[in-house]
């Protein structure tokens, strides 16, 4: 017997007879009845059945993201692009959706249709509880998903699982006036499918946590404030069974600049359990909900995204003080290494100086970044800090004085610190023009910065004086200073042709080629007759085309085409 996998395709042939054989192309399972052909081994089976079963994940992920398609939005978009009145909404979401058909039926699992070929593979299947670990239940089943959740749990026995709910219907966004969010004016009363829909989300949560005790990841995706509170305050009955095995816990409210708030006194997140949570995202939920024992030394990544101001309960305190328990938390996380602060509030009121050993990778985007974000650099100790991203949100990107030419030209200058950090990476996406001296006195006082980000922005001008920084600076006999000169890899957005020539082959000369260069043109008339006599000078060069999304954690990624 003879066994190839070519592409996708996994064939089996021998001159043998038997009655079936299994096929997998694209993952898929067929069957393809032969008489002249043996049963694969259960090894074999297991293995295409496995790899079936990943197929049916990445089929499912497509399938659930295609609404977000037809609306134009990612799903980690910030709230303030739907920030219109309500009928407004609805017209605009008619319109997108009618060109798209978003009611189709759900895929089906691959498993429980292959569970219906023969009673050998229905056996196979039923005595191997690691094939039922993956629960993926989109709101779309409607009253199926209920027994959906309960044919897993019950085949994946004693089996730690791995559970994705995503209620994420995009006629359940309800967009509203922001200074409607605090008083909750202007909400429509949800309709009949939202509400029938969430008596099915309420059923799916009671049964699996039922089981908190066997949850190692949990992703909940809603787009209804109803139904975010509804998951939440099931999530905070007591249980016989501790959450001490969860390590992924992502919940995520999405596309509302309403966000779900906590109140004082009310439960939090598995109560009487120590969940070991390595990595935690929290969008459009507030940190309050997880008690201080979840954000604990486990933590290795976490991102909050969160809007503290528009959230604000009026002078009603029933939110408590929401920036000074922010504070506290993140103060226990000693052993976390990535953390992405996406919130908007006033500030950490007299904040103490917190450590942060071994954080690696930080990210503050806000769109009140003078507010808190100075005094969060100011009073966090990050010395294993090597990649900064700074984000300005669009609505408020000529308020960041005090970022560039203050706080980090005091925590990388030697002078100013007695651990000076020392960046590999800095990323910077909307920051409007700084003083050209502190700038210039930034890039020089960080020798060890490998690669820079000027990241597209509202406004093509913003990168301007940021890349102009780059160019080296007479200052009387000898040679000229270099600012950032150990840079390597260099990505800018919306500047003009002739600057980028200008900074590679004046850099060249004192600090050699750069290694890699990518990079966005302003365009227009401006780049006209500009030479290409320079790009031979980078080791790599690129055009960059397309862009995924203008979103920080695409850019960074490099999620983009390339232009010829």
């Amino acid at each position: 017997m003879a066994y190839s996998l070519e592409g996708t395709v996994f064939r089996v042939s021998s001159p043998i007879k038997s009655h079936c054989c299994l096929a997998v192309v694209n993952l898929q399972v067929v069957v393809m009845a032969s008489s002249r052909v043996v049963p694969l081994s259960d090894d074999i089976l297991l293995m295409i059945f496995k790899l079936a079963r990943e197929e049916d994940q990445v089929t499912f992920n497509n399938y659930l993201q295609r609404e977000n398609a037809l609306i134009g939005r990612h799903w980690d978009d910030w709230g303030e692009e739907y920030d219109c009145d309500y009928e407004r909404w609805q017209f605009e979401l008619a319109d997108l959706l009618s060109s798209g058909n978003i009611d189709d039926s759900p895929p089906r699992s691959t498993l429980l249709k292959a569970m219906g070929v023969c009673k050998h593979w229905h056996s196979l299947l039923y005595q191997t509880p690691s094939m039922w670990t993956v629960l993926e239940i989109s709101f779309r089943e409607g009253a199926t998903a209920l027994e959906h959740a309960r044919t897993f749990l019950q085949r994946s026995g004693s089996c730690l699982v791995h559970i994705t709910l995503l209620w994420d219907d995009p006629t359940w966004i309800v967009p509203v006036h922001k200074d409607e969010i605090a008083s909750g004016g202007g909400l429509p009363p949800p309709s009949r499918e939202e509400i029938m829909d969430g008596v099915y989300l309420g059923l799916v949560i009671q049964e699996l946590y039922a089981h908190v005790h066997r949850w190692r990841e949990f992703t909940l995706r809603t787009t209804s404030i109803t139904h975010t509170y509804q998951a939440l305050s099931l999530m905070s009955r007591s249980s016989i069974h501790p959450a001490n095995r969860l390590e992924k816990l992502h919940l995520q409210f999405i596309h509302n600049p309403r966000h779900a708030t906590h109140h004082v006194n009310e439960p939090s997140l598995f109560p009487g359990s120590t969940p070991p949570i390595r990595d935690l995202l929290l969008f459009g939920i507030s940190w309050a909900w997880p008690s201080s024992s979840m954000l604990s030394s486990n933590l290795v990544d976490l991102r909050i995204h969160y809007g503290g101001l528009m959230n604000e309960d009026g002078a009603n305190p029933r939110t408590g003080p929401e920036a000074k328990m922010l504070w506290q938390f993140l103060g226990a996380l000693v052993n976390l290494r990535t953390l992405a602060l996406e919130v908007d509030f006033e500030s950490f009121d007299d904040a103490d100086t917190i450590e942060l050993p071994r954080l690696h990778s930080l990210t503050i985007k806000s769109g009140s970044m003078t507010s808190w974000a100075v005094e969060f650099l100011d009073h966090a100790q990050m010395p294993d800090l090597r990649i900064l991203t700074l984000c300005v949100t669009t609505e408020d990107s000529d308020s960041v004085e005090g970022i560039l030419d203050g706080v980090l030209i005091e925590l990388t200058g030697s002078e100013d610190s007695e651990n000076p950090l020392e960046l590999d990476e800095l990323h910077l996406f909307n920051f409007a023009d700084p003083d050209s001296e502190l700038l210039h006195r930034l890039y020089t006082q960080m020798p060890t910065l490998k690669t820079l980000t000027l990241g597209p922005g509202a406004n093509a001008k913003f990168n301007l004086s940021l890349a102009m920084g780059l160019l080296p600076t007479s200052n009387g006999p000898g040679l000229p200073d270099l600012p950032l000169p150990g840079l390597q890899t260099l990505v800018v957005f919306d500047i003009p042709k002739q600057l980028v020539r200008r900074i590679v082959l004046e850099r060249q000369s004192l600090a050699g080629p750069l290694e890699e260069l990518y990079c966005r043109y302003r365009g227009g008339h401006e780049d006209e007759g500009v030479p290409d006599d320079w790009q031979h000078q980078v080791e790599k060069y690129y055009r960059i085309g397309h862009l995924k999304s203008a979103r920080y954690t695409d850019v960074v990624a490099k999620q983009w085409s390339y232009s010829i």
